[in-house]
């Protein structure tokens, strides 16, 4: 059993990026303008890590995700665009029968409007987006445990939002062959199918930010955009609002989430990079987000653009 999940997971991975697979055609290529392969950028990468790593998480045999996304556009030179991702994250414990408990099942639409032509010296784009998504466990018991406790096994944890963001490109004058993007983005929880015991329980607005710095190979351009990053570093930041546990407005420990991450992609290696990444925060497993995390692991990640 755990064999098989292994290998489903790591080969999960170059595969699972259905539009990545079509940039492989020059054609295809040749036929997207700046905007639409920037809007790859914007996507969740898919990923496995080896074990829980280092920190307060549970023993694991390894956390994946699953994010394929499906590119949905009218014409080359549209300025509106669309990605449908059926987005999925998965832990196997290290314990008997190596269960699977309740996936995070995150499918989401999210529709983006280009700002800019990105006809410039910088190769700028410059859009905005929002996102329409759903996050729940696939359970259908009791949020408490008889003792109060929240049922993290098999709990219902069910919630829908959308998210308004924008997002830019940027390639550094004083460096050739070095790239950023930036994008920051308000989360908002809606009334909707939600569990009702996630009242003062889970932040139901969240402020989001992005950076992220690659390097390319020398005399590369924003414009091409074909080859994946050799290094790649990703900055996350979330702060979470609202009533959580009755914590202060400004108590970092409770509404901050910081990650950083890491990326090198070896020249044997095409779509699949080795990451290490340090994440503290809520845990955003589900019904395991009572807790705070602070980890470090590493593993394999997809890119989900080129």
């Amino acid at each position: 059993m755990i064999l098989q999940a292994l290998i489903t997971a790591v080969l999960a991975i170059p595969i699972v990026l259905p539009d990545s697979a079509m940039a492989q055609d020059s054609t295809f290529n040749a036929d997207q303008n700046l905007f639409f392969k920037t809007i790859r950028a914007n996507q969740d990468e898919s990923y496995i890590t080896f074990s829980q790593g280092l920190g307060n998480m549970d023993p694991l045999i390894f956390e994946a995700k699953i994010a394929p996304y499906y590119l949905l556009r009218i014409s080359k030179d549209s300025k509106w665009g669309a990605t449908l991702t059926p987005n999925i994250i998965i832990r196997m414990f290290a314990e008997e029968s190596f269960p699977v408990r309740a996936p995070s099942y995150m499918p989401n639409l999210t529709f983006y409007r280009q700002l800019s032509d990105g006809i410039n010296n910088n190769n700028m784009v410059h859009y905005i987006y929002l996102k329409a998504a759903h996050h729940s466990n696939g359970q259908d018991e009791a949020f408490f445990n008889p003792d109060g406790s929240i049922n993290t096994l098999s709990g219902n944890f069910s919630t829908n939002f959308i998210e308004l963001g924008t997002f830019f490109n940027h390639k550094f004058k004083t460096a050739n062959n070095v790239g950023e993007f930036f994008h920051t983005s308000i989360e908002y929880h809606l009334n909707v199918a939600r569990s009702k015991a996630l009242e003062g329980r889970y932040s139901f607005i969240r402020w989001h930010n992005n950076f992220r710095v690659f390097k390319l190979p020398k005399n590369w351009s924003l414009s091409k955009f074909v080859t994946n990053p050799h290094f790649q570093t990703t900055i996350k930041t979330t702060w979470l609002f609202g009533e959580i546990k009755d914590a202060a407005v400004l108590n970092l420990r409770e509404r901050f989430n910081f990650s950083v991450t890491v990326n090198y992609r070896p020249k044997a290696l095409h779509d699949v990079s080795i990451f290490a990444n340090y994440y503290s925060g809520e845990d955003y497993y589900n019904m395991q987000f009572a807790r705070r995390i602070n980890v470090f692991r590493v593993g394999l990640q997809a890119y989900s653009f080129k």
